[in-house]
């Protein structure tokens, strides 16, 4: 515990220190400042420069990642007591309170899209940031999304207008979605300690540690005030109303999760499919009209405001078109790119789209294999047991998806203490992963930092990644074979079951 905090607090007092590595480029006054500020300033942080600094800031990452690794796995053995957990993770929130914003520039992206909708009144899903050139949130957009239109759900962007109309500086509007995404991560936190005390004490901790002293979660999600904390309230949300018998309601959060990013759709279709599967077949009509009936009860209004025939998809189309840096189609890319040098760029560019598709429809074979099991056992899937299966489907959406990004680990780890050993572990050891795949944001300050943070994030976490992601479809592959429910680890299986 006391490695957590020493942890959380070194990354901290780097990120408060002045032109930080962690830092991404801020708005005018928005620079750190308050009592991290003057420790960086006293322990001397705010004399270094350039590449000193940067060296500085990887070895808390690194340090910061272990820790937690550490005191995760002290939490799955009891011995980390809940009320610790509970409040480290409420004081890493305020923490995050005292510290600009770092890491990413996607809430500038969510601002520019806000104002399109409120400010320039046109279609954020056609329009892009560079159809506005001086705005003043034009320099501080991430380079590859300039030209990009929007690429989240209907309802976040109805939200994003709705913050843009009201604050007209951008400093301020950063500060909101900042506190929007610490205020899901809280109640995330709390709906996980709820749900865990009630179905699974000695688990309690785990779970909330995964989530609230994760640096991923507290660095890279919160202090960024990314949306992927938005759909992580939706499912843990989702997963307390389906274990209270409130099947209709969670297929409306988990409506309202997917128009903020799609990524909800996954545990919203598993979820129509358990409810369905489960029914007496002269009900099922039924109960499949209420549920998608309410999905498009809350989903048409949100949406109506954006449809056009350019992009009907609202932007799926577009992001499935980007790839992110972390991703194992990207590994797989640049070793076809290397290989096209051998044998012609015309048969490795061949062979890296085949493989993209591959992938693709790995994904999608997956996800369906994770749903033919809830319709083949429906009747012996508990709710705890159909939690697990959300986990499967998010754990494989996030590895084989086109963009793989740090954040987009928060999706699984609500139900992370439902999990079996290999797709916990997995999911632990892609959360650590990505723990150290940033310790330098911009290369203006750092152009061999930056360099140097491309390259592990370009070469050494993609292999891990796909490393997990191999054994992953093998247990999913042994389980299959065996008869072994998803949610049970082997061992609790009856010997006659590995027979079926």
């Amino acid at each position: 515990m006391a490695g957590s905090v020493a942890g959380m607090v070194f990354m901290a007092i780097v990120a408060a220190t002045p032109g930080s590595p962690f830092q991404p480029a801020l708005p005018a006054g928005s620079g750190p400042s308050g009592p991290l500020r003057w420790i960086a300033g006293v322990v001397g942080l705010a004399r270094l420069h350039g590449d000193s600094l940067a060296v500085v800031g990887m070895a808390v990452v690194v340090f910061a990642a272990a820790t937690f690794a550490l005191v995760l796995g002290e939490a799955w053995r009891g011995r980390v007591p809940l009320r610790t957990v509970a409040g480290l993770a409420v004081g890493y929130q305020i923490l995050i309170l005292l510290l600009p914003l770092l890491f990413s520039r996607d809430v500038y992206s969510y601002a520019f899209y806000g104002r399109i909708a409120s400010v320039y009144h046109a279609n954020p899903y056609v329009a892009t940031p560079s159809n506005y050139p001086h705005d003043a949130l034009t320099t501080l957009v991430g380079p590859k999304w300039y030209s990009t239109p929007a690429v989240y759900g209907p309802l976040f962007t109805l939200l994003s207008a709705g913050i843009t109309r009201v604050l007209s500086s951008v400093g301020s509007s950063i500060v909101v979605f900042r506190l929007l995404a610490s205020a899901a991560c809280l109640a995330t936190l709390a709906i996980v300690a709820r749900v865990t005390l009630r179905e699974w004490p000695e688990r309690a901790p785990f779970a909330m540690a995964a989530v609230g002293l994760n640096p991923v979660v507290v660095f890279q999600s919160v202090a960024s005030g990314h949306n992927d904390l938005l759909v992580t309230l939706s499912i843990a949300a989702a997963l307390a109303l389906v274990l209270a018998r409130r099947e209709l309601l969670a297929t409306g959060v988990l409506t309202l999760g997917a128009l903020v990013k799609a990524t909800a759709v996954v545990p919203l279709l598993l979820l129509i499919v358990w409810v369905v599967a489960r029914r007496d077949r002269r009900e099922r009509v039924r109960a499949l009209l209420a549920h998608c009936g309410l999905a498009a009860a809350i989903g048409l209004p949100a949406s109506i405001p954006f449809l056009q025939t350019k992009d009907p998809t609202l932007g799926m189309v577009e992001l499935a078109q980007h790839e992110g840096w972390l991703a194992p189609t990207r590994l797989f890319k640049r070793f076809f790119e290397w290989l096209g040098g051998l044998i012609g760029p015309s048969v490795g560019n061949a062979l890296g789209l085949v493989v993209r598709w591959v992938l693709v429809a790995l994904l999608v074979t997956s996800i369906v294999l994770v749903a033919r099991e809830l319709v083949h056992r429906a009747p012996a899937v508990s709710r705890r047991a159909l939690a697990a299966h959300w986990g499967w489907g998010l754990l494989f959406l996030m590895l084989l998806g086109p963009v793989f990004l740090p954040w987009y680990v928060t999706w699984v780890l609500p139900l992370a203490w439902l999990l079996p050993r290999t797709p916990r572990l997995v999911t632990i050891g892609v959360s650590t992963s990505l723990a150290v795949s940033q310790f330098t944001t911009e290369p203006a300050g750092f152009p061999r930092a930056y360099d140097a943070s491309v390259f592990v994030g370009s070469y050494l976490i993609p292999p891990v990644v796909v490393a997990l992601l191999v054994w992953l479809l093998w247990d999913l592959r042994r389980r299959l074979r065996s008869g072994t429910p998803l949610e049970r680890e082997p061992s609790e299986v009856p010997a006659e079951a590995d027979h079926r």
